[in-house]
């Protein structure tokens, strides 16, 4: 027989997980994919973007925290936060992370009360945390400050739960592929937890922050305008309807006429931060979608700060041979309320973009489909369905 022994700490660490699992099945379905491990490279509770680490004499210490402690770490692996970091400074980065995931913790376990305390701000509410970086690092500047975190302004610096490491250069692959893992694992749970009723409405906003887009072809959207749009055409007793005309006994229904322009509007982002080849890639895909006859004509508008090169176009010569200007700053907002006001009666808006704005504007009254060419920045329209490039 082989004896396995486990510290008092990995013990306190499991009994924690087996709390944290009951208090919610969004939690059970994820907590069992986080790796546990011990160590003493830190003081607290952190992530190396593959386990969850804790260091045995805080867990010790720290009995009534280590719940809480846990399930952010967790958390911070379920939301890919280390794989999230990109370029960004990591010690703001954490911070924001913290900011992002600690008020949902708070909800369901304790943590330290000065943590609390540093999370009643309620600018940050509800933010993912990229949006929660770019305002701690506006605050800074404004300060003057060189990355000081709440914590530190008086007093000496202590290290909190809750941070991330980079992972050794070996385990570098290692991680990439954890994150995966991670978005598959909280994309199984949020559905699941979806269809039985059972996920939180304070869980939904932490899990759009994962899966901001939704993973649609962009194509299939516009079908489905193009086809919705046919249907609720005006019928015409000009043309009978060939499956109820008559031949079988049945009732004689008008048939859909054929001669309705369906106009398709094509905004297209002419900002200066679309490449000439983002916006090529742009022009080359419309090309393609006209040639599939799923419309009678487009719109064509280049927007940056206002429409302009207004062009309709019937085929894909007129989008290949459109040459639009810009190159300035970012705002839909003149742009879309030219579209609701003159082009009330299109299929739908199909808005290509970066999603880089000072305003995406009012919403049209049609179906909007924004087509993100640039889906590592993880935004998401406040109307209408965003997809990926």
């Amino acid at each position: 027989m082989f004896e396995y022994n486990i510290s008092s700490a990995m013990r306190r660490v499991l009994y924690a997980r087996e709390r944290i699992a009951r208090r919610n099945p969004f939690f059970a379905s994820i907590l069992f994919n986080a790796k546990l491990a011990e160590s003493t490279k830190r003081e607290t509770v952190w992530t190396d973007g593959i386990n969850v680490l804790f260091n045995p004499e805080y867990v010790k210490q720290n009995d009534a925290f280590i719940e809480g402690d846990v399930l952010e770490v967790v958390m911070k692996l379920a939301m890919q936060h280390p794989a999230r970091r990109k370029h960004r400074d990591m010690e703001r980065w954490v911070e924001a992370t913290s900011l992002s995931v600690r008020p949902l913790v708070h909800q369901y376990f304790h943590q330290h009360p000065s943590l609390h305390a540093l999370d009643s701000n309620s600018k940050y509410k509800d933010k993912a945390a990229e949006e929660i970086y770019e305002l701690l690092e506006k605050e800074e500047q404004k300060q003057g400050g060189g990355g000081q975190g709440k914590g530190e302004e008086e007093g000496e610096k202590s290290e909190q739960p809750g941070g991330i490491d980079e992972p050794d250069p070996d385990q570098q692959e290692q991680a990439e592929e954890e994150a995966k893992q991670w978005g598959r694992t909280v994309a199984n749970a949020a559905e699941k937890a979806t269809k039985a009723g059972t996920l939180p409405g304070n869980l939904k906003r932490i899990i759009e922050e994962l899966l901001p887009v939704e993973k649609l072809d962009w194509r299939d959207l516009t079908r489905d305008m193009s086809r919705d749009a046919k249907s609720r055409a005006s019928r015409s007793w000009s043309r009978v309807n060939r499956r109820n005309n008559g031949h079988d006994g049945g009732p004689i229904l008008p048939g859909y006429a054929d001669d309705n322009i369906y106009n398709l509007v094509i905004a297209f982002d002419v900002s200066g931060s679309v490449s000439e080849d983002m916006l090529r890639d742009m022009k080359s895909e419309v090309a393609a979608l006209i040639d599939q006859d799923l419309i009678t004509q487009a719109t064509l508008i280049a927007v940056d700060t206002k429409p302009s090169d207004i062009e309709v176009v019937t085929n894909s010569d007129g989008v290949l041979n459109w040459h639009p200007h810009g190159g300035g700053g970012t705002d839909f907002r003149s742009a879309m309320k030219l579209i609701k006001e003159q082009y009330g009666n299109s299929v739908g808006l199909l808005f290509l973009t970066d999603l880089e704005t000072m305003s995406f504007g009012e919403e049209p009254p049609f179906p909007v489909v924004w087509v993100n060419f640039a889906p590592r920045n993880q935004r998401k329209a406040p109307f209408g369905r965003t997809v990926d490039y």
